[in-house]
């Protein structure tokens, strides 16, 4: 059985990085340096969004919250010089989002499968409410001090009232661009 890999060189003075499926693993290898990473426990894959007429693509596979592996579509060869390794770097990408995508516990709780690049207006709007609820609390520990209740309990109420506001929009959020890992775009992944 002949094994899927892909190749690239991240850095100059290192050696070429491997990534190898095998099986259910993912294999990276740079010189005698050699990691696993279980396809089963992939939480994320996201695939770069190209730019106009650029055939640089890039896979970031996160496993867990501990590590995360960014696999690049093309290879460096010199200062300012890039080898282009799409049409081997889209057979894989496809290779790893299928056996990922098999190897999924079911009831929904495999790895997302995403499209990077671009606004994701849900975590703006989270960070926006969390720093408002933070704000909120600072009023009201202000409201403690002599002089100023009357002001801290007003402004901490408005506050509150539009984090409410913000919480009750969240839901009709998109949770980004989702993508079929049994059919990914042959825009993003072409063949050749």
């Amino acid at each position: 059985m002949a094994t899927l890999s892909h190749s690239a060189r991240l850095v100059p003075f290192q050696p070429e990085t491997v990534w190898t499926l095998d099986g259910a693993d993912l294999v990276e290898r740079r010189g005698r340096q050699e990691r696993r990473f279980p396809l089963s426990a992939l939480t994320a894959f996201r695939l770069s969004r190209p730019r106009e007429g650029d055939r640089h693509r890039a896979l970031t596979l996160v496993f867990g919250r501990r590590h995360k592996l960014l696999l690049p579509s093309q290879s460096w060869t010199g200062p300012g010089r890039f080898e282009d390794r799409l049409a081997g770097f889209s057979l894989f990408a496809r290779a790893v989002a299928a056996v990922a995508a098999d190897l999924a516990p079911p009831g929904g709780r495999g790895p997302r499968f995403e499209l990077a690049g671009g606004l994701n207006v849900r975590e703006g709007l989270t960070w926006v409410m969390g720093l408002l609820a933070l704000g909120t609390a600072v009023l009201l520990l202000l409201a403690f001090t002599p002089g100023m209740a009357g002001v801290a309990l007003a402004l901490a109420a408005r506050m509150a009232f539009l984090l409410i506001l913000l919480m009750a929009v969240l839901p009709w959020l998109g949770r980004g661009q989702g993508l079929d890992p049994h059919a990914l775009p042959e825009a993003l992944l072409p063949s050749a």
